[in-house]
């Protein structure tokens, strides 16, 4: 993870790396739900596109198992992405 714009002006940009993976947000609650994480080496978090709704269609869902790059912002334990690519599988 690293910061690609910061002043105290602007909100704080991240550059994640990391694969897509189904996961269960708010385990062992009544408010659980299944959501697509962005994992990386360090934690994982909740992924969406920045510019669409929570409760609507996520594009990450055709890409759950890829590797991607992405970046964005981490807002409320949902990192929402400005951008992303897929990067090729290690092989």
């Amino acid at each position: 993870m690293k910061a690609l714009h910061h002043n105290k002006h602007s909100p704080e940009y991240l550059e994640l790396t990391g694969k897509l993976e189904l996961r269960t947000f708010y385990a062992n609650t009544k408010r659980s739900f299944s959501g697509i994480y962005i994992v990386t080496e360090r934690a994982a978090y909740l992924i969406r596109p920045a510019h669409m709704p929570a409760n609507g269609n996520n594009p990450f869902q055709a890409l759950l198992g890829n590797v991607i790059k992405a970046t964005g912002q981490l807002k409320n334990e949902v990192f929402l992405a400005e951008g992303w690519d897929t990067l090729p599988a290690e092989g």
